[in-house]
């Protein structure tokens, strides 16, 4: 009881009502029950706040190790994501894609230079959960990712390279293994309907795999 007190306490400073820390743990107390907790709302019917309905994660998007006398760059790519619970089978979602290369290459005085390029962009998603009675987890998922590509490598020395835009509408499933209520490993298989001799800078082929956590 002297714990229940104090974290209402704690609570009470931090927000503006205590009704965010009874919310908090309400929806647990279905595991009681046998039944998964809800995940908009607790057991009285009442909404959960914003700040747990939101999950934040995202992943490593692109990873390899260069070899400069083989000419592979180095590269490195994240993708930090915000989902949003919108309702108990449906999550919206937004994304930032990042990726880096870096090549060591020599210059005309036989010099060692580094080349470098990068690119950037966002994307929206949503997934709805298909059949929750039989498979949990299993969401329809479609998303519009759009990105700005660098064309070429950045060499010292000379003027920046143009960059130009490529839009990728991609339409699958998404697997997701629930670790807590807000966390979770996500699998994704996905078709890009606009696969494009540009898309090929973003995707080797139409399917995309992909692995996040939120």
């Amino acid at each position: 009881m002297n714990h229940l007190r104090k974290l209402l306490v704690i609570t009470a400073l931090l927000s503006s009502t205590v009704s965010f820390a009874q919310l908090t743990d309400d929806p647990e107390d279905r595991r009681e029950e046998g039944r998964e907790p809800l995940r908009t709302q607790t057991v009285d019917g009442q909404p959960l706040p914003l700040m747990q309905r939101l999950r934040f994660g995202g992943g490593i998007s692109a990873l390899q190790f260069g070899n400069p006398n083989a000419g592979i760059p180095f590269i490195i790519g994240v993708s930090p994501v915000v989902a949003y619970q919108a309702a108990e089978r449906l999550v919206l979602g937004v994304g930032v894609d990042y990726q880096y290369a870096r090549l060591r290459a020599f210059d005309t005085s036989g010099q060692r230079v580094n080349l470098t390029a990068n690119q950037y962009g966002g994307r929206g998603f949503a997934m709805y959960e298909l059949i929750p009675n039989i498979v949990p987890g299993l969401y329809a998922h479609g998303e519009v990712a759009s990105t700005s590509i660098q064309n070429g490598y950045t060499i010292p020395g000379r003027p920046r390279p143009g960059r130009f835009n490529v839009t990728a509408p991609l339409l699958g499933v998404t697997y997701s293994q629930r670790i807590g209520r807000l966390a979770g490993i996500n699998v994704s298989v996905l078709y890009n309907l606009n696969f494009t001799a540009q898309a090929r800078y973003l995707y080797n082929s139409p399917f995309v795999f992909r692995i996040l956590f939120f």
